[in-house]
């Protein structure tokens, strides 16, 4: 057999085994849903039945929904199984326009087209028309997809505004923008924001993301409740001052280095001093990244980096890294090149740290693995890659 036709022969085999595989992983990753949905959880649905109650009770209650003694009284009305807790709810009033029309079908309804519409956006966001590849079940089949799926949380929404808005900047900043200012809900991921914009230079996109925050702003004030946007600033320092004292029983769950370094009981002022560094370090990066342009590494540096410059972040924001990393690698791949064998490596110990992460403490395992990553993706590991011409990436085709 010819060298050239036992190469292709090789590469269809090797396609033809990661496809078995992932839809394999696919597949338990549905049955492991179906069977935890099944399993009547308490509450409902996981956290998404905080998140439902949010819109239930903001269209009652309206700035009412910075209340936590009163949310969780009607909470419990909903769910008599939560006993004396309940779900503060922390977000800016922005994201109840979105909460309000979930809040008003029954849960398991709102559940379904929760999970079910942000997945789409997600996918969309991430791959355009080529979602129905193998990038795309490598998506449906990652850890992150599972993870928040079960905890109904909204890291597809999150993910679908950063990456959408960011593989949109070349061609349509405007629109690009507006994504991005849409992502202030989670302000925590909007860090880096200011420093992709200002390093590309794309004014317009600032503008249009400037505007979109204050539009959504002024509508949620006319729709909801005057008041809403003062009773989030005074009632902030009250919520942070609860997380701080829960803050045990929820390092397990962050992949941060400030969550890492309190579980092991390291004094605070050294974990914010480590934390700052790390942040800086990244800012560093994704500047010097996108001074230069947008690319698949840019994005991907962005999407791990957003989650490694906060001191807040949860398991379930990771579909953001997934599909920083499913965008750098189909780059790669697209265009020949090889993805490096320490990328995957990385990849594969996340994913299992990840899962452990669901319900064991594994400090600074996560933060440690995603610095690696955004290392190797920065070309720090590999010399060719710092010198080889970057590969670019085209924002998702429309339509």
């Amino acid at each position: 057999m010819p060298v050239s036709a036992s190469a292709a022969h090789r590469t269809t085999r090797d396609r033809r085994a990661v496809l078995i595989l992932l839809i394999a992983v696919a597949l338990y990753n549905g049955a492991y849903l179906v069977s935890w949905a099944l399993s009547s959880p308490q509450p409902a649905f996981g956290d998404f039945f905080g998140l439902w109650s949010f819109g239930k009770f903001a269209a009652l209650s309206g700035a009412g929904i910075y209340d936590p003694v009163a949310l969780a009284r009607y909470q419990q009305t909903l769910d008599p199984a939560l006993g004396g807790g309940g779900f503060p709810y922390p977000y800016p009033p922005t994201f109840l326009l979105v909460l309000i029309p979930l809040g008003m079908l029954a849960l398991p309804v709102a559940y379904v087209c929760w999970i079910s519409v942000t997945f789409a956006l997600y996918g969309l966001a991430t791959l355009g028309r080529d979602w129905r590849s193998l990038s795309g079940l490598a998506l449906l089949a990652a850890p992150t997809t599972l993870i928040n799926a079960i905890t109904g949380q909204n890291g597809f929404l999150s993910a679908a505004l950063l990456i959408g808005g960011l593989r949109l900047l070349a061609r349509h900043p405007v629109i690009a923008g507006s994504l991005l200012g849409l992502l202030a809900y989670k302000p925590q991921f909007v860090l880096l924001m200011p420093v992709v914009l200002l390093a590309s230079r794309n004014w317009r996109a600032i503008l249009s993301a400037v505007a979109m925050t204050a539009i959504v702003g002024v509508v949620t004030s006319a729709a909801i409740d005057p008041l809403i946007w003062l009773q989030w600033i005074t009632g902030f320092p009250s919520y942070q001052a609860q997380l701080g004292a829960n803050q045990a029983s929820l390092d397990h769950m962050m992949p941060t280095v400030i969550a890492g370094l309190h579980a092991l009981g390291a004094p605070p002022p050294v974990g914010v001093v480590i934390q700052l560094v790390l942040s800086c370090s990244i800012v560093v990066m994704v500047w010097d990244a996108w001074r230069r342009g947008m690319t698949d590494q840019a994005i991907a540096l962005v999407a791990v980096g957003s989650v490694l410059a906060t001191p807040y972040a949860m398991i379930y924001d990771m579909p953001m890294v997934a599909a920083g990393i499913a965008i750098h690698w189909k780059a790669r791949s697209d265009a020949g090149e090889p993805i490096a064998p320490l990328e995957i490596g990385l990849v594969i110990a996340l994913s299992a740290c990840l899962l452990a992460m669901i319900g064991h403490s594994v400090p600074l395992a996560a933060p440690l693995l995603l610095t690696l990553l955004a290392l190797s993706i920065g070309g720090m590991f590999d010399r060719s890659g710092r010198t080889a011409p970057a590969l670019n990436v085209l924002p998702p085709a429309a339509g």
